[in-house]
């Protein structure tokens, strides 16, 4: 009786041991997002599913790793933070280390114990990155082609700029009262529509964040923007009365590009009346009344390096919304 005892025991165990082994932490998500970067929540949040064949699994407990170094946070050692065994099973959970350094990537891992008090093995580690994290780390004014807000053509933006170094990595934070597309070298960056979203613009301006480290090329380089009116600047009538809204202006846009050369040094392309800027074939632009191209107005080459046209003039400071 005492050995059939033992051997239930000892083959309870065994399983136990077996499904805590069977555990894996996946899709490890900050903000919601898969390693997003440009993150300004002082206090980001974090959440993860877990796989197992285990039936009603349930998390008791779990450790949680941050750090600017991969290897370590791979094996649970942050050094930036380190939540200690949190005895919980609720997500998401909520960063609670040291405030965030600006432009910094941070990787992430976590692991969790179950009921029997078996821990999962860490999990893959994840990233996510900061972005301007306060308002006075900007470096980019904002700009526009003209104060009048009844002008329809949509502007051209362009500047060149030259890199002389390898470049380890490169972010474009872009803030924009209207909408935009942005080019980096006659390439089109992101495959969003209509951003930025829209905003009480005289209250509040959102940014987005862009990696266009594979879009630089050593030696001579070229930003491109088209700004569109959007939410912004309406300027077809409706009885939501968006034409008479107080923040309406010109469109105009703000941007930093921030260059991390691989020796460690960074530089920032930033925007001012040195940009350049032209009308553009998109003649007339509304979120109400579609948008009219004149193909004829094209200017091939226009978000390139090298660039020659006509018509072209410095951008013009604005305030900001």
């Amino acid at each position: 009786m005492n050995k059939l005892f033992l051997f239930v025991f000892f083959l309870t165990g065994f399983l136990s041991f077996l499904g805590s082994a069977q555990v894996k932490v996946t899709n490890l998500k900050c903000e919601h997002l898969d390693n997003p970067i440009g993150i300004d929540e002082v206090r980001p949040r974090f959440t993860w599913q877990i796989e197992s064949e285990q039936s009603g699994f349930l998390q008791s407990a779990y450790q949680l790793a941050v750090g600017t170094e991969k290897a370590p946070v791979a094996s649970g050692k942050g050094n930036f933070w380190e939540s200690g065994t949190v005895n919980s099973s609720v997500i998401p959970v909520v960063y609670n280390g040291p405030e965030l350094e600006p432009f910094t990537r941070y990787f992430w891992s976590i692991r969790i114990q179950d009921e029997n008090g078996n821990w999962s093995d860490w999990s893959e580690v994840a990233f996510f990155e900061s972005g301007m994290v306060q308002q006075t780390n900007w470096k980019g004014k904002w700009i526009t082609d003209t104060y009048d807000y009844n002008v329809k053509p949509a502007p051209y933006f362009r500047k060149e700029f030259r890199t002389k170094k390898n470049v380890e990595s490169a972010r474009v934070y872009v803030a924009v009262a209207g909408l935009y597309e942005l080019s980096v070298n006659g390439e089109r960056i992101g495959d969003h529509r209509l951003d930025p979203t829209y905003t009480r613009f005289d209250r509040r301006n959102l940014y987005v964040t862009y990696d266009v480290t594979k879009n630089l090329q050593q030696g001579e380089n070229t930003i491109g923007v088209l700004l569109g009116n959007g939410w912004y600047n309406h300027q077809s009538t409706a009885v939501w009365y968006f034409d008479k809204a107080p923040w309406r202006a010109r469109p105009k846009f703000c941007m930093d590009l921030r260059v991390t050369y691989s020796d460690g040094t960074t530089e920032t392309i930033s925007t001012g009346q040195d940009w350049q800027t032209a009308f553009s074939p998109v003649i007339f632009n509304s979120i109400y009344t579609a948008e009219h191209y004149d193909a004829r107005l094209e200017q091939p080459g226009w978000n390139l390096p090298g660039f020659e046209g006509e018509g072209w003039r410095n951008a013009m400071a604005t305030n900001a919304p």
